[in-house]
């Protein structure tokens, strides 16, 4: 099981709930990079080979349009989700992927 990166844009209780699902979560207020721009957090995530969680489209302009390196992402479009929505949703999609998966989901 490869670990998750919650990005600031990321709900502390999504963190919490995939946490509690059996996840291993660093979070961006953890890994003291709030506020650290999205290469950084992206460079960051990717030296951990930690699959980035997160609600921020602009990583998605990264990787497809400026095509940086990621260890896999997660992008969740947050319009009108509940937490336990959310939480849920990136569980059931975890549960499914490949260990070596290095694409993009949208969920």
């Amino acid at each position: 099981m490869r670990a998750l990166y919650c990005d600031e844009s990321i709900w502390v209780p999504v963190a919490d709930g995939l946490q509690r699902r059996g996840w291993t979560v660093y979070t961006a207020r953890g890994e003291n990079t709030l506020g650290d721009g999205d290469h950084a957090q992206l460079s960051y995530a990717v030296e951990n080979d930690w699959i980035l969680v997160t609600f921020d489209d602009d990583f998605l302009s990264l990787v497809e349009g400026d095509r940086l390196e990621h260890a896999g992402l997660v992008y969740v479009e947050q319009e009108g989700k509940r937490i336990g929505d959310v939480v849920k949703a990136v569980d059931a999609h975890l549960a499914e992927r490949d260990r070596n998966d290095r694409t993009i989901a949208y969920l």
